[in-house]
């Protein structure tokens, strides 16, 4: 017998039947969606920030609302990111984040002079609306990509720490200090 706790599984051994695996399925009454054990064990799962996490469970709440039947056609608004607990100013970075690294594909709609078309949303790891298997793409991430992303995003914050340094007005001939 190995370390593993898994070893019994791995060997074809049998879950118990009749009361307790009533327990340990989904429930019958409620919409429900899954994480296969691969997908939160990726790197590109692992390196996701909370925000990041966070579209990707709101998406699955909506694609449960839809009865799991329109991936692809997903519409959240910005509002509704919000109100699911992420920072109106940091949806865009997390949707941005969430299909970089494989987890969603997002058509954008459009604005236009009195209107605009919504944002499409589509969970890579569950077949879309037209029967198309998972497209996975999570699962082509790895460290390179994931380094890059990172890099990216400390490269922006660094240019917009730079934007926000005070320049004294010109013609005043006294300087500002940073720091009190």
């Amino acid at each position: 017998m190995g370390t593993d706790p898994h070893e019994s599984a791995k060997r074809g051994h049998r879950r118990p039947v009749g009361k307790r695996r009533k327990h340990h399925g989904p429930p019958a009454s409620e919409a429900w969606g899954w994480f296969t054990r691969e997908l939160i064990n990726s790197p590109a799962f692992r390196a996701l920030s909370g925000n990041g996490k966070n579209v990707l469970f709101r998406l699955l709440e909506e694609h449960m609302a839809h009865g799991g039947f329109d991936n692809g056609r997903l519409i959240v608004t910005h509002k509704q990111f919000e109100a699911y607990g992420i920072r109106l100013a940091s949806v865009a970075n997390a949707i941005r984040e969430a299909e970089y690294h494989g987890f969603i594909t997002v058509d954008r709609g459009i604005a236009y002079k009195g209107g605009h078309e919504p944002n499409l949303y589509r969970l890579t790891w569950i077949g879309d609306f037209q029967d198309a298997p998972p497209t996975n793409n999570w699962k082509g991430i790895g460290e390179p990509q994931i380094l890059f992303w990172k890099e990216q995003n400390k490269r922006k914050a660094a240019q917009k720490r730079a934007r926000k340094v005070k320049t004294p007005p010109t013609g005043t001939g006294k300087v500002v200090p940073l720091r009190a």
